[in-house]
């Protein structure tokens, strides 16, 4: 027999106190009628070497519980540096660049440096994935990301510019590859030498066939963990646990062990993947798209019955999850359990045995750096529909009234035979509960700090709003509040609000899922700010006696929308200084730039394209609390106009 606690090595990395929302579609370079313009600039591709796989086989022979399946590799890929830039037909520009890594079974992506601005789309892909698009609600606070994992020795990543910002307001630098492997090449049977979608056991069952049926509601707790350590990555399961307060603090039950695969967990860098399952019983034809959370902090572990509590980075409302229900009695319900997981990375699984679980009474030895967990400190059960692999680990077994009472720890397979699960043993929630001494080695101080002493307690389904918010602000280009400017609201909804004093906005019940535009507007008073002092500016700066010193000047010298500053600027803005006319012909009288935007080329703001004047949402997902802009009065060169009027 082959004892089994093995766990897949893979790794996840941005600190997050954001989901990692991802909108979907394909990079420019995939796109039909786009894919012409890359042919002439395919860009460079970037070369990561390879590790020495003589080593690595010598080390996974002498450490067999490590069980990764990758290993870092070190890189150096800016955007500043690297790469080719394309310019679209409309305007758009596309940093792109390949990579490649010989030999590789997969590529996992890790950046020390992610920073989109607004209305910034991010990709990574090959022949066999695709990742993104990534925008600026995607971005972590401290500029760490991860895609991955991209199957193949290659990836190609595509970051747009829409028309008006500039490649140096992005910030990417990938400082990390981790090469995936074939450990088939150890020459001996291993159940972990697969990693990722569609390569676990077939003997295993997706959530969503019939032993599924009555899970619909617990499996929304369980998540794929991608877990990232100093040179390594591996694979775990875990689930959302309720608490006594019944509110959504997204604690999260794993096992101790997932943290010691390898050396030095990097806890901000791991995570979680929900509703990574088959939308039926059979495998679908192409990999489901995940609802990921980035980031979690360690609560609690101990190691006699191997649970770890983790706290994930906040969980969107929108991903409707559950929260799983548990039971700390000492004996557990009669009739069958059940666990659901995740086997090798892969989609989720279910696996019951038609009996109980009992108590082992036995110690049970790991073997290497795991060590020995204690007699009666486990759950053992056999299950009878279904089995468990590496990346499994941690995953929760639910009693037969859907209550967690226990995560796995590991078990007995046949040898040479990975569908023949003779034992598998969960550590025992009821012993986790209370027996450590300290809030950092029990989980009472976590799931009850009401102190109610409830030995049960239900699951909770976290409802999925319908609808949200889009939130902004309006400044001049000096960073003054302009109050009473109208803002419109277009696509999935249409509607209109002024700003406040202090130049917010906000829109209230925008139903999630659609594409918006958000466009400020005023046209009154144009005459504000407007004297002959401006006009002999435009003058000298055409003649070139003195030329205006600020793109935000250019732009509103631009008075006839010409997108060049000539005399027929200057036509213009006489009419309305001789009371000609009492306002301009071709422009409003205030101009809106979103405030994300930078110009590459300060002194003509109007290349390589005018920069725009709304901000384009698409598919929200959740609150939008960044749509900004700034405004200037066009005609008014000396900053005089008065922005209340």
């Amino acid at each position: 027999m082959n004892r089994f606690l093995r766990i897949l090595t893979f790794f996840i990395l941005p600190i997050c106190l954001h989901a990692q929302i991802s909108e979907g579609g394909l990079a420019p370079s995939q796109r039909p009628e786009q894919a012409f313009a890359f042919r002439e600039a395919p860009g460079k591709t970037v070369q990561i070497p390879a590790p020495d796989m003589a080593r690595v086989h010598r080390e996974d022979a002498e450490s067999p519980d490590f069980r990764r399946f990758a290993v870092a590799r070190p890189a150096d890929v800016d955007i500043s540096k690297d790469g080719a830039w394309v310019t679209l037909p409309g305007g758009e520009r596309v940093w792109r660049c390949s990579l490649s890594s010989e030999g590789a079974k997969g590529l996992v992506l890790i950046f020390d440096r992610f920073q989109l601005p607004q209305g910034v789309r991010f990709y990574a892909h090959n022949s066999h994935r695709n990742f993104g698009a990534y925008t600026t609600e995607s971005c972590t606070p401290d500029g760490n990301f991860l895609i991955g994992v991209l199957p193949g020795a290659t990836a190609t990543l595509e970051c747009v510019l829409p028309p008006g910002v500039a490649p140096e307001a992005v910030s990417l630098h990938l400082n990390r590859v981790d090469y995936a492997y074939d450990k088939q090449a150890l020459g001996e049977f291993d159940p972990a030498a697969v990693f990722d979608y569609g390569e676990a056991q077939p003997c295993n069952i997706n959530v969503n066939c019939t032993q599924g049926a009555d899970w619909q509601v617990q499996k929304k707790s369980v998540a794929r963990i991608l877990m990232v350590f100093e040179s390594a990555s591996a694979w775990c399961t875990g689930a959302l646990v309720a608490n006594t307060a019944n509110t959504y603090e997204p604690n999260f039950l794993t096992a101790h062990h997932c943290q010691i695969i390898t050396i030095v967990p990097l806890f901000n860098l791991w995570r979680f993947d929900f509703d990574y399952e088959a939308a039926a019983c059979a495998n679908p034809g192409s990999e489901p798209i995940p609802k990921s959370v980035l980031g979690c902090e360690r609560l609690a572990f101990r190691q006699e019955t191997d649970f770890m509590l983790l706290k994930l980075n906040p969980v969107p409302a929108t991903y409707g999850v559950h929260f799983a229900g548990w039971s700390r009695s000492t004996n557990p319900a009669p009739g069958r359990t059940t666990f659901i997981h995740h086997p090798v990375g892969d989609i989720k699984k279910i696996s019951v045995d038609t009996a109980a679980a009992v108590i082992h009474p036995q110690t049970i030895n790991w073997g290497a750096q795991f060590g020995t967990s204690p007699v009666n400190s486990h759950w053992a059960t056999d299950p009878d529909f279904g089995i468990f692999q590496p990346g499994s680990s941690g995953c929760p077994l639910f009693d037969t009234n859907k209550r967690i009472i226990g995560q796995l720890h590991g078990g007995l397979i046949a040898q040479n035979n990975a569908c023949n699960i003779l034992a598998a043993y969960f550590g025992r929630f009821d012993l986790s509960w209370g027996q450590g001494t300290t809030p950092e080695s029990r989980l009472k101080d976590w799931l009850d700090s009401g102190n109610t002493n409830k030995m049960t307690q239900d699951g909770y389904t976290q409802p999925i709003p319908t609808t949200t918010s889009i939130s902004g602000n309006v400044k001049t280009v000096d960073g003054v509040n302009m109050q009473n400017i109208e803002v419109r609201l277009s696509g999935g909804l249409t509607a209109s609000v002024r700003t406040d004093t202090a130049g917010n906005f906000t829109f209230t019940n925008v139903p999630l899922g659609a594409n918006y535009t958000v466009t400020p507007v005023r046209d009154t008073n144009d005459i504000n700010g407007v004297s002959t002092f401006d006009l002999l500016l435009i003058s000298k700066h055409i003649l070139g006696i003195e030329s205006l010193n600020t793109p935000w000047k250019i732009l509103a010298a631009d008075i006839n929308r010409s997108s060049s500053i000539t005399t027929l600027d200057i036509v213009e803005g006489r009419k309305l200084v001789l009371n000609v006319t009492n306002a301009f012909e071709n422009c409003n009288s205030w101009r809106f730039v979103p405030a994300f935007v930078t110009f590459s080329n300060p002194a003509n703001p109007f290349q390589p394209s005018v920069p725009p004047e709304a901000i384009s949402i698409n598919n929200l997902s959740g609150p939008y609390s960044n749509a900004n802009f700034r405004g200037l009065k066009m005609g008014d060169l000396n900053g005089n106009a008065n922005p209340q009027h």
